[in-house]
């Protein structure tokens, strides 16, 4: 029988500590340096993060590609997907994770000063798709049960079980992206840390920034026997 995992831990694995590309240049870049680092990381558009920063193009790439793949894996791993070699579904996955964090909505407050420690305030509205399409997929695991306990599935192989029920999956989240729904704002505090002629952000405000990116916390669904406590 098919169940989700527990919501904290996808909560915990959502934590991403994200390669640091430090900068040279004055206080007037801080707030464009933090913009375009999210917008590097979660948007995949790396342009101004390498202006800003001199980082090598593919790098800040590579970094974005590094992201979309952590939140598929994530989204597998939550999902209970068995997917990882499958040619079609696991690039559909990273697909549908560049959609979700396509969506992502922020803004960048000027920088300002505050006990000699610079800071850029980070407003985000945190994508809410788990929580959107929860009560649906809970039905389809629902069903899909239903459907082992019938015996449809005796003559699939594990390779085609797999994919019937990872191929509903990934089609409600991506049902769902393009009329995708958000939490109210929440204000992430963004310290800069300087050194000499470098600046950068420290791992746990990056942390706080990629946790308010996306929602992970999941109201329980009505239905109670699909799930695993």
């Amino acid at each position: 029988m098919r169940s989700l995992k527990k919501t904290t831990a996808l909560l915990l694995s959502f934590i991403l500590i994200i390669s640091l590309t430090s900068c040279s240049g004055s206080s007037s870049h801080y707030s464009a340096y933090v913009k375009s680092l999210i917008t590097a990381n979660y948007l995949g558009r790396t342009s101004e993060y390498v202006k800003l920063t001199g980082a090598d193009e593919g790098d800040a790439e590579a970094l974005y590609l590094q992201n979309v793949t952590r939140l598929a894996d994530n989204l597998s791993e939550y999902y209970t997907l068995d997917i990882s070699g499958n040619e079609e579904l696991a690039p559909a996955m990273v697909d549908l994770a560049k959609q979700i964090y396509g969506k992502a909505k922020f803004t960048v407050g000027e920088t300002y000063k505050d006990n000699n420690i610079y800071y850029v305030d980070v407003s985000i509205q945190p994508i809410d798709i788990l929580n959107q399409t929860n009560q649906e997929v809970y039905e389809y695991i629902e069903n899909f049960n239903d459907e082992v306990a019938k015996g449809t599935y005796n003559n699939y192989t594990k390779e085609e079980y797999e994919y019937e029920f990872a191929s509903g999956i990934i089609g409600i989240l991506a049902g769902a992206v393009s009329e995708i729904e958000y939490r109210d704002a929440e204000t992430v505090k963004v310290r800069i840390i300087t050194s000499e002629d470098t600046y950068y952000i420290g791992n746990e405000d990056l942390r706080n920034i990629d946790m308010a990116i996306l929602a992970t916390k999941v109201e329980a669904a009505t239905i109670g026997d699909a799930v695993e406590d």
